[in-house]
């Protein structure tokens, strides 16, 4: 026993524990499956790594501790629930075991050239070629080819009885292929498996799910199915090769290419499993429960929710979404019960589409947090006769406090036929009543708001601001309700006499040539008057205050001096759409894209104004 000890093979660089018993039967003249025997174990107890068999082989073959663990490295241990252990790291038992036994040739042969004895003692089988995701011998940069086939794992795995049937083949070249360089990710997967050396991202990550999944992402990236990819093993190269190309990077450029499958898909009906191909399916279905997949499926994860109108309560890749992030014309027109088309003209009009989009519905996404208010808002919104009727008002009377801007709106979209807010009115309403101070007695005194305007002049507009500024008295008149029953005094709205002096012109000297702030403001598209005021009060760009005589108040005007100072200094959207010929809506999201504030003193904002000298370098293109 001890001449057949000293006259052992040592097990090569990369060999399987199996090659190796192999080998060490050949240098006896004897099976495989005949040596274990005598050495009082059997074959198929090897082949299950029996520990009490390979402590059989270990004294036969003259292996230490240390040689049977390097040699168990590259043969794969399982480890329960179909996991094998290989190299350190735990893959899954399909991965490393498949009936077609594959090798390279140009190996078998140089062993045999190399030691100068019996074949089948020299050749040994890698215990890299085992592995699914290694296609090409690094060394010889030769493809690795099918060898054998055979079910039944005793067959499968008589090595010596296999290389038997091919060794002419192998000698004379017969397995041969034309050579192929190897790739940085052919590279990079030998050295993984060689000493887990790793330069780039992936080294902090399972080999398997990264191999895994560089082959899935480059299959998805080059649009190859799962047939391209099993019968065409340039196919699977290439696959490789780009997805590593990506996912050696990071997150970013794996986020980016997922990215880049989305813009490419141009089907109204292209889901995830379209656009992903197997990636998606192997991380839903497959790789769902495997921790080692759990970064790359949050990448993939993160793209969906943010390119796919996915609603809460959904299940994405195995996790709860908890809120929705995007949405489309279509999901927001099934969850408001308004339609899409309407829908549409009041997001184009918030900024969130451009005027040219013409996106299908289902395609049209937007963020569903930032005009979360807007849609909520627009189910309630009505139209001009509901919204006149709610407020006690004639025809008349509303279309005047929509003309003097005392009312706006929700959008100036003039084909929405429901652009109302039921709570402007409502609110407008207990306004001017909180002002009452108890109901009409008498008709000679008292008028509607709308009757005092036509008689003196003034527009409602500057009645209800002489109200709100508490000169002018307010009642209710009597089984009126709403705005129609609002009626102030007459002495205190003025009376025709007053206004004819007016026109005659021994007032206006001091307002001619100028405009109100009030009128300025909304001519530059400016709607809070309160803000324009103060930030005119506050000295940021130049007007006058005047006595009115027809509200007894001061006034804030503006000269033509005054309104060029403010256009060489500041900006609005609507100055800018005048001056650029641009859409406000592009002009806005250029602004919000950069960063750009509006203008601000010691930290208080005056509305959508902009200094111009922060945005001219924004639209020296234009």
């Amino acid at each position: 026993m001890t001449d057949h000890i000293y006259k052992s093979p040592r097990p090569k660089p990369r060999e399987t524990l199996i090659s190796f018993l192999s080998r060490l039967s050949a240098s006896k003249r004897a099976s495989a499956k005949d040596f274990a025997y005598d050495m009082g174990g059997s074959f198929k107890r090897i082949l299950n790594l029996d520990e009490e068999a390979l402590s059989l082989l270990c004294q036969w073959g003259n292996l230490s501790n240390s040689d049977l663990n390097e040699l168990l490295s590259w043969t794969g241990e399982g480890v329960g629930n179909i996991r094998m252990r290989f190299r350190g790291e735990i893959f899954v038992s399909r991965a490393l075991r498949n009936p077609v036994i594959r090798g390279c040739p140009v190996c078998l042969r140089e062993d045999v050239q190399t030691y100068g004895i019996s074949p089948l003692e020299a050749m040994a089988m890698r215990g890299d070629w085992l592995l699914r995701e290694v296609v090409i011998c690094v060394k010889h940069e030769h493809p690795l080819v099918p060898l054998w086939r055979a079910d039944k794992v005793t067959d499968r795995d008589d090595i010596g009885a296999r290389l038997m049937e091919i060794l002419d083949e192998i000698l004379k070249g017969g397995f041969d292929r034309p050579k192929e360089k190897a790739s940085p990710y052919d590279i990079w997967l030998d050295g993984r498996l060689e000493d887990g050396r790793d330069s780039t991202w992936l080294v902090d990550h399972s080999l398997y799910a990264a191999s895994t999944f560089c082959r899935l992402l480059g299959a998805a990236m080059l649009d190859l199915t799962i047939a391209d990819i099993s019968n065409n093993a340039r196919n699977l190269r290439t696959a490789q090769a780009e997805g590593f190309e990506i996912a050696r990077q990071g997150t970013p450029q794996i986020r980016a290419a997922l990215d880049a499958l989305v813009e490419r898909a141009t089907g109204v009906q292209d889901g995830q499993r379209k656009v992903f191909g197997q990636l998606f399916v192997k991380l839903s279905q497959d790789y769902l429960e495997e921790d080692t997949f759990a970064i790359f499926r949050k990448c993939l994860r993160d793209c969906i929710l943010a390119n796919w109108p996915i609603s809460r309560g959904e299940i994405v890749l195995g996790e709860l979404v908890p809120e929705r992030l995007l949405h489309s014309l279509h999901t927001a027109a099934k969850e408001t019960g308004v339609g899409f088309k309407v829908i549409n003209q009041f997001l184009t009009e918030a900024g969130a589409f451009e005027d040219d989009d013409r996106r299908a519905p289902s395609k049209k996404t937007f963020d569903a947090g930032r005009y979360a208010t807007l849609l909520e808002e627009i189910p309630t919104l009505v139209g001009p006769i509901e919204m006149q009727t709610s407020m006690g008002a004639t025809r008349a009377e509303f279309t005047t406090l929509e003309r003097d801007g005392v009312l706006a709106p929700r959008t100036q979209v003039s084909t929405v036929k429901s652009p109302w807010r039921l709570s402007d009115g409502c609110a407008l309403i207990e306004e001017l009543q909180s002002f009452a101070i108890g109901e009409v007695m008498d008709d000679l005194h008292w008028e509607s708001i709308q009757q005092s305007s036509k008689r003196t002049g003034k527009t409602v507009g500057m009645i209800i601001s002489e109200i709100r500024s508490k000169n002018i008295q307010v009642r209710l008149k009597n089984n009126i309700p709403g705005y129609h029953g609002i009626w102030i005094h007459k002495s205190d709205a003025g009376s025709s006499r007053r206004l004819m002096l007016e026109m005659s012109g021994e007032y206006t000297t001091s307002l001619r040539d100028t405009i109100s702030a009030y009128a300025f403001a909304r001519s530059i598209g400016l709607r809070d008057r309160g803000l324009f005021r103060a930030f005119l009060e506050e000295g940021h760009s130049p007007s006058i205050r005047v006595h009115n005589p027809r509200s007894q108040c001061s006034q804030l005007r503006l000269t033509e001096d005054n309104i060029a100072t403010f256009h060489r200094n500041f900006v609005t959207l609507n100055t800018l759409q005048a001056e650029l010929g641009l859409h406000r809506n592009t002009i806005f999201r250029r602004l919000k894209a950069i960063g750009v504030p509006q203008f601000a003193f010691n930290g208080k904002k005056f509305g959508a104004i902009w200094s111009r000298h922060t945005i001219s370098p924004l639209f020296k293109d234009v």
